[in-house]
């Protein structure tokens, strides 16, 4: 068995549909990849040249961060939050190997993200949370000079375990071929990190985080625990914290 297998994807990813009838005052975004159009929204922080390239959680489509862009953007940052195969406006099948390809060919398509904000991005900075630590990590192991710096939002680091406890099967590393899992990307990441974790996440434990923070062969990296947090109320238990985090780690880099 891969982490392809339609009982994976299943169990690491839950797709929804976009209501049809929300509204967002984001810039609604395609991205050819392969036989997949991936979609998304373009939120545009006036006058900055920079840009926060966000991968969301697997129970998420970005639709849902109508609320929450303005506080990213607010960051002096243009925020483009993306889509995973069959979530909001995308269309195909959702899988482990795909949701890389996807992340790649999203990030080739920054020039055009450029056009429609009207400005050239200075400063890129990429982001996961959860499940989207997945493409920010592998982005920023694989393209050290496309980006400023990656920020992790509750990641987990071991995969197969998180699999584990999602209640699907038990895989072993060894009959893993040629799979590479977060930790083990983590160690080609040279660029600037800052991890956040809830340190009562039940979820991803915190361990996690730590044990990322340590791989990471970045000598420029940041852990910030968030006391009391669980995987769903990081923001409603440091939601200070969390933005004053990002903006220090941002602004110091530009």
């Amino acid at each position: 068995m891969d982490l392809d297998d339609p009982a994976i994807s299943g169990i690491v990813f839950h797709p929804r549909a976009e209501d049809p009838w929300s509204t967002t005052r984001g810039i609604p975004t395609r991205v050819e990849s392969g036989d997949a159009v991936i979609g998304g929204y373009l939120h545009p922080a006036a006058g900055a040249d920079s840009l926060i390239l966000f991968f969301h959680g697997n129970g998420e489509i970005a639709a849902d961060y109508e609320s929450l862009a303005p506080f990213y953007a607010g960051l002096g940052a243009s925020f483009w939050v993306v889509d995973y195969r069959g979530y909001g406006r995308s269309t195909g099948t959702p899988s482990y190997s795909r949701m890389f390809t996807d992340a790649e060919a999203v990030a080739r398509a920054i020039p055009g993200i450029e056009e429609i904000a009207g400005t050239k991005f200075r400063h890129v900075f990429v982001m996961g949370r959860s499940l989207g630590s997945a493409s920010a990590i592998s982005l920023a192991a694989g393209h050290h000079g496309a980006f400023d710096g990656l920020i992790l939002d509750s990641a987990f680091a071991d995969a197969l375990a998180v699999i584990a406890t999602l209640g699907g099967p038990v895989l072993r590393r060894r009959d893993m071929k040629g799979f590479e899992d977060n930790i083990d990307r983590m160690r080609d990441c040279t660029l600037p990190v800052l991890i956040i974790h809830g340190t009562d996440d039940s979820l991803i434990p915190v361990s996690d985080s730590e044990d990322l923070f340590k791989a990471c062969g970045s000598p420029d990296k940041k852990l910030v625990k968030i006391p009391g947090a669980g995987h769903n109320d990081l923001l409603m238990a440091g939601f200070e914290t969390y933005f004053s985090e990002m903006r220090a780690f941002m602004f110091s880099r530009l």
